[in-house]
């Protein structure tokens, strides 16, 4: 894979009260690089070890913690929809009794298990977590995966938006198979990202995510981590991958099964050059205008683009994720509003960087402000459609 390289990118990790900046524990841009693991058709981030530094301190913070806690109302569809994969494969095999969950976060789903009567433990090494289960009842073990703090086996272990996160996923899910008795089970849940590979999106682009799986990727680490995959589905909500996989008896090969075409993903630099020429071209057009106003919905995934083209500023942001509203990024004091801020306050040009939600969004603009607002989506920015 040609390289694609985003010289200054935003490190997400946090956001601050707009107007109060806050002291930065880390830098507030670092480099970023696509690559890939051939091997199993993996597209990844290359990896830097300055930011594998600042990776770590974060992950040891209180704030860092996810969407599943009790407070976010973004976690509860997503949420529910993950706990029915995960209620089918516990209904499929009644002799799981021990569970384990690396990246346990608020302990919500942890806390659903324990009473139904499962034994559960969890593994995350932001305090938060530990302070959550202490106030549940769950048993957290405060430290990175692997730990020699977790000896016991278990007969299924889960993770949810934390393999795409790991510096050496292979290694990661073998730690994984030996904590598992035999015929223990994995569940992965990890953000999908075959679309943006296909179309050469790089809005995924985030320090926090090492790894871009797709199903076929995902299921090739799992079988050479020495799991029997069983299954991998796409989420029912949101743009995610479900993959349950069983501990083989074999032992782990390291390698993916001949016969698996990876060469679609040798396409994705070329690609990414047509949508960031799109992009460029359309803001570029409509900034010129001096009768336009331009906003952007989804600014997370927003943040690649602007990177890569330079620019900062000229634009607003809008999200609708409520414990976003009126928050900044590190080193982007631009104000993220809400959906009742734009009807206050309208744009003439919205950008809607999203895949998973894009035509959503979309459809509400367009129920609310009519042919007020031109709105283009970010699968017509990709797919070079947008004009």
């Amino acid at each position: 894979m040609n390289s694609v390289t985003i010289e200054k990118l935003p490190f997400y990790w946090r956001l601050s009260p707009s107007g109060e900046p806050r002291s930065n524990i880390v830098e507030d841009f670092y480099p970023f690089e696509f690559s890939q693991r051939p091997e199993f058709g993996l597209v990844i981030q290359k990896r830097n070890e300055v930011v594998l530094e600042a990776l770590e301190k974060i992950y040891q913070q209180e704030y860092n913690i996810g969407y599943l806690q009790d407070t976010y109302e973004i976690a509860r569809q997503y949420g529910v929809d993950f706990v029915r994969f995960l209620d089918k494969v516990l209904a499929d095999n009644p002799g799981i009794h021990k569970v384990l969950e690396i990246g346990c976060g608020g302990c919500v789903i942890l806390e659903g298990l324990m009473k139904r009567g499962y034994n559960v433990v969890g593994v995350d090494s932001s305090p938060f977590a530990a302070k959550e289960g202490a106030k549940k009842g769950v048993k957290v073990v405060t430290a990175f995966f692997p730990t020699p703090l977790v000896t016991e086996k278990f007969d299924l272990a889960f993770h949810v938006d934390v393999l795409e996160h790991i510096h050496k996923p292979l290694e990661f899910l073998q730690q994984i198979r030996e904590n598992l008795n035999p015929d223990g089970i994995v569940i992965v849940n990890v953000p999908d990202a075959t679309e943006s590979i296909e179309i050469g999106d790089i809005s995924m682009a985030m320090h926090q995510h090492l790894n871009y799986f797709t199903e076929d990727s995902l299921s090739a680490l799992l079988r050479s981590a020495g799991f029997d995959v069983m299954s991998v589905v796409k989420a029912g909500y949101g743009g995610s991958l479900y993959a349950a996989a069983r501990r083989s008896k074999a032992a782990a090969t390291e390698q993916p099964e001949a016969g698996v075409d990876f060469s679609s993903h040798d396409r994705f630099p070329d690609l990414a050059k047509r949508a960031l020429s799109t992009f460029d071209q359309l803001v570029t057009n409509i900034l010129s205008d001096k009768s336009a106003s331009l906003g952007f919905y989804v600014p997370l995934r927003t943040l690649p683009y602007i990177a890569m083209t330079g620019r900062f500023s000229g634009f607003r942001f809008f999200d609708d994720t409520n414990h976003w509203h009126y928050r900044e990024f590190d080193g982007v004091p631009i104000t993220i509003e809400n959906f009742a801020d734009l009807q206050k306050k309208p744009v003439t040009h919205m950008l809607i960087m999203s895949l998973t939600f894009g035509d959503v969004i979309q459809k509400k603009i367009h129920a609310s402000f009519g042919n007020q607002i031109k709105t283009y989506t970010l699968s017509e920015i990709a797919r070079g459609t947008a004009s």
